[in-house]
């Protein structure tokens, strides 16, 4: 008889890719899991977060499996049978002072003290949960999250030397975006952003004459679109959890190029070049390497099907599902 997991979600809205990497692993599950899926009533504010503790009540499972982004909920969680995925801690540095203790309480102290088993997209990631809360390192398991289903391998493509086409998924502020810009001033490009802009971005692309043009709000399958019609994907972000655009570009035998900071370097496993991303002379160096040398974009591409490999749904959801057969059968997680 299968044993019923089910997935505890934020409630919709624009950005949902952590749910979809999750609804990704869930469909890669053996027969021996039934996974469901439970959405909390409410959304992101703090008036919603004290409605949700209020008002949530979880349906009847095996297992619960909290996807990320509301780790409080987890109070309302029975320590034994619950996992918590935690994706990064980038709320601690984007507020300050009251608040930030309070969401720091609300997502890592309480949530860590009240359950056993907790994981991490990346080691950086667990790092991070670790000098800020002084947890054991052994209760933080790193599992990987998998390339979606809908990315598949690229096919071949002809390199466009004269302008290339340089594609740069997201535009929030760690996104990196002005500093891109400014890297790319003068290099004969063009910039396709995929994203929401706003009035900081488009002064930096105007301010460095950046050829661009953009788009927002696409389906899954125009975004795998946006990779094939691409030459270069950069992604010199200066601060992710973990960095899926990396792997969608890789899966697309695009070139990338990528930040040298964690995770991306241990994303993008030795398949793309690493850039500063504070340092726009340093990205603008990448960029002209991959236009300038055909070889060396040759051996990104390669580099980077090869590590791809290993974030394949199949192979990802196993590691979850190792997880998930200690868990009910009363085992350490710390034997995985």
């Amino acid at each position: 008889m299968s044993r019923k997991i089910l997935f505890i979600e934020r409630k919709p809205y624009d950005s949902v890719s952590i749910e979809k990497a999750f609804r990704c692993i869930a469909a890669n599950l053996s027969s021996k899991f039934a996974a469901e899926f439970q959405q909390l009533p409410y959304g992101n504010l703090f008036s919603d977060t004290i409605r949700n503790l209020l008002f949530f009540r979880k349906k009847n499972a095996d297992l619960y499996h909290i996807t990320g982004h509301t780790h409080y909920i987890s109070l309302l969680f029975s320590r034994r049978n619950t996992v918590l995925s935690i994706m990064d801690v980038r709320f601690l540095y984007n507020k300050p002072g009251l608040k930030r203790w309070l969401l720091k309480k609300l997502y890592l102290d309480w949530p860590l003290r009240k359950l056993d088993f907790i994981t991490a997209i990346s080691e950086h990631t667990k790092s991070e949960i670790i000098r800020y809360t002084g947890c054991d390192p052994g209760k933080i398991l790193m599992l990987d999250l998998p390339l979606m289903v809908n990315v598949e391998p690229g096919k071949g493509y002809e390199f466009n030397q004269q302008k290339p086409t340089i594609l740069q998924i997201g535009t929030m502020d760690n996104k990196n975006i002005p500093t891109l810009a400014k890297a790319l001033s003068g290099i004969a490009c063009k910039l396709r952003i995929i994203g929401r802009l706003n009035a900081g971005i488009i002064s930096a692309l105007v301010e460095n004459q950046v050829d661009y043009d953009n788009a927002y709000d696409l389906t899954d399958e125009q975004i795998s679109k946006e990779y094939e019609m691409a030459d270069i994907v950069a992604f010199c972000s200066t601060y992710e959890g973990f960095g899926l655009p990396i792997i969608e570009a890789q899966s697309m035998k695009r070139p990338v190029l990528t930040s040298n900071l964690s995770p991306m370097i241990e994303t993008s496993g030795g398949g793309a070049v690493l850039a500063n991303p504070f340092d726009y002379l340093s990205i603008r160096a990448g960029i002209e390497k991959l236009i300038g040398d055909a070889d060396y974009r040759l051996e990104m591409v390669s580099a980077g099907l090869k590590n791809v490999e290993r974030f394949r749904p199949a192979i990802v959801a196993a590691q979850y599902e190792k997880l998930y057969t200690q868990i009910l059968g009363n085992k350490s997680a710390d034997a995985i």
